[in-house]
């Protein structure tokens, strides 16, 4: 299969990831539009929101609430905007279903590639403070 977030889900794909379970991964954008931009999805391969079964897309929505908590926590930001696009008009460019989680102060966009320092630092900030969230989920 020639999708790189199912490359990534088998490991045959570099990725940082900030969270991980039987059915969901959140990894850390490759392009972020700014620091700590992370994506949430199925581990299944569903090209959009209306392929995924139910069940499977309340459980990456609760991951992406998480992982938002999360953020806001570590990274000390305001606020977080979840985006998720369905089809090539609508702005999607890879065919995975997937939630966008990206940190927001403002309107400001700083789009860049993330470097290896970046992406280690901030996957393991993300990844300890989303543990948290989860050991006080209840």
């Amino acid at each position: 299969m020639s999708c790189v977030f199912c490359r990534i889900v088998r490991g045959e794909e570099p990725a940082y990831v900030v969270y991980e379970d039987e059915h969901v991964i959140a990894i850390l954008d490759k392009y972020p539009i700014n620091r700590g931009h992370t994506l949430v999805m199925p581990k299944r391969h569903y090209r959009d929101i209306t392929e995924i079964p139910n069940e499977e897309l309340y459980h990456v929505i609760r991951v992406t609430k998480i992982v938002a908590t999360a953020m806001i926590k570590v990274l000390n930001i305001p606020g977080v905007r979840v985006i998720q696009n369905n089809g090539a008009e609508a702005g999607q460019v890879i065919f995975h279903i997937h939630f966008h989680v990206i940190p927001m102060q403002g309107h400001v966009f700083n789009r860049h590639y993330l470097t290896e320092e970046e992406g280690r630092e901030v996957s393991t900030a993300l990844s300890k403070a989303i543990k948290e969230v989860l050991s006080n989920e209840g």
